[in-house]
């Protein structure tokens, strides 16, 4: 059975690689351990130069459709990893990652949030939502790998 991560992260306000990059690369470091990293930008074009909130498709850009689809892969999958860098949340804190984060813990799902953020590092509310926090995505990526990897594969 293959087992799946969601990748929530920054989005509104990102250029393309700010929000496609690293989940592509978690997405093919996961596989190696026969884990399926599951983007929630696969609906979503990149329209202009950076993210905005919500774009004109009735299908798939609304804000609806947009948090429908992400509460979705947040239930459907076995864990939630939440990417927040300082770098990129001192220009805009991602609210909906956060909702993400609660999200996941609220059904019971394990959560890592990776971050040097100050102000979610020391949060009350963000360290009881999160099972994980660290600070670099190949400490997130080995714990991925040591919960939901095959139990085999992991001992071998």
């Amino acid at each position: 059975m293959t087992r799946t991560v969601y990748l929530a992260g920054s989005i509104y306000g990102c250029n393309k690689g700010e929000a496609q990059d690293w989940r592509r690369d978690v997405k093919e470091r996961l596989a190696s351990c026969n884990i399926m990293g599951i983007s929630p930008l696969r609906c979503e074009p990149l329209v202009g130069e950076r993210y905005g909130v919500s774009y004109e498709d009735p299908r798939f850009g609304t804000p609806r459709a947009i948090a429908s689809k992400n509460f979705f892969d947040v239930q459907a999958s076995d864990m939630t990893l939440c990417y927040m860098p300082a770098v990129l949340n001192e220009r805009r804190l991602s609210i909906g990652t956060l909702l993400e984060l609660g999200w996941a813990h609220a059904l019971g799902k394990p959560t890592i949030l990776v971050t040097d953020y100050p102000l979610l590092l020391d949060h009350p509310v963000v360290q009881a939502n999160a099972s994980w926090i660290l600070g670099t995505m190949d400490e997130a990526v080995d714990v991925c790998c040591g919960i939901l990897a095959d139990y085999a594969k992991a001992v071998a």
